[in-house]
């Protein structure tokens, strides 16, 4: 089973709910996707929702074999805890989400973490190559560092450290 998590952001994800759903046409796989605020007419998928809670969230990450996330640090975290397979679409600043989370999948990509895709035309290649992708792990201590310097890149005028 893939599960696909657009988020919970208040602003629409057109562009990944329509790479996702032109690469369903390709699979027999079962897909799952939870659309947030995205309204979107899928034709090749069958099970859609827009929220759940967190216990449900868990409950799709744990089952998927393949999960497929916008570039919000919360479900990615997760999804490395559980040692999932990662595909990332990480969202453009001002038009999907109030920043640009591009930085963070890069590094993340960069570590070997997630495979990251910046150009949906490229979502069918990064989940196929999830299939035999070796994912590492970022050991305990490793992350906050990583987390706090893009949250100071995308708030420079925040001087206390305070997020």
């Amino acid at each position: 089973m893939i599960f696909v998590s657009l988020g919970t952001m208040d602003m629409p994800f057109y562009r990944m709910a329509k790479a996702v759903d032109e690469w369903a046409a390709t699979t027999n796989e079962e897909i799952i996707v939870q659309t947030g605020y995205t309204d979107f007419n899928y034709n090749h998928i069958n099970k859609v929702f827009k929220f759940c809670t967190k216990n449900e969230m868990q409950s799709y990450i744990e089952k998927a074999d393949i999960l497929i996330l916008q570039g919000g640090w919360g479900a990615i975290s997760e999804a490395m805890e559980k040692k999932k397979k990662i595909v990332v679409m990480p969202r453009h600043d001002k038009t999907e989400h109030i920043h640009d989370q591009f930085q963070l999948i890069r590094k993340l990509d960069k570590l070997g973490c997630v495979l990251g895709v910046f150009d949906e035309k490229d979502l069918s290649v990064k989940i196929q190559q999830a299939y035999n992708f070796e994912f590492k792990q970022l050991r305990k201590g490793k992350a906050q560092p990583l987390i706090e310097e893009t949250l100071n890149i995308w708030f420079p005028n925040n001087k206390n450290g305070d997020f």
